[in-house]
């Protein structure tokens, strides 16, 4: 571990998602437990300048003759990084756990991959079931505040 941290800057982990297709996408309201869970998750953004402009609509899925069909066209990265800084380099040298390690990092204010992929969902880059299906959306409220519960998005609308 103590050779970890100084032989590292940053970390980073990606997934792809479905992009929808612009051509047929639908917009639908967000309501009830899934816009509750986004709205949980969009709160745990530290730099406003990364909080999603709005958490009242989404976009789903159709399918056309542009995407075969299918209500989806390429592909666009989900992402997260932590940066290796003293906080985190301190935590390392002890065998932390991956929560001890996001508790560290939270003060960064860089996006987790579930941040990063509900902005997406939010801006119509991607749907929240194509999302879910890529990552666990479990959401990490306990990794910032401690005795705080976790809960799942739904992955039906």
């Amino acid at each position: 571990p103590k050779v970890i941290s100084s032989a590292i800057n940053i970390a980073m982990a990606q997934r792809l998602v479905r992009k929808l297709c612009k051509a047929c996408r639908k917009e639908m309201p967000l309501e009830g437990e899934i816009k509750e869970n986004i709205e949980a998750i969009a709160k745990t953004i530290l730099n406003p300048e990364y909080r999603p402009k709005q958490t009242d609509k989404m976009w789903v899925p159709v399918g056309c003759d542009v995407c075969g069909k299918s209500g989806y066209k390429g592909r666009v990265c989900i992402l997260e990084a932590i940066l290796v800084d003293d906080a985190v380099d301190a935590i390392i040298r002890s065998n932390p756990s991956e929560r001890e390690v996001r508790q560290a990092a939270y003060p960064q204010g860089i996006l987790s991959m579930q941040q990063d992929g509900i902005n997406k969902v939010l801006e119509g880059i991607t749907s929240i079931e194509e999302l879910t299906r890529v990552i666990d959306l479990t959401i990490h409220t306990s990794d910032q505040s401690p005795g705080a519960e976790s809960s799942t998005l739904p992955t039906h609308y």
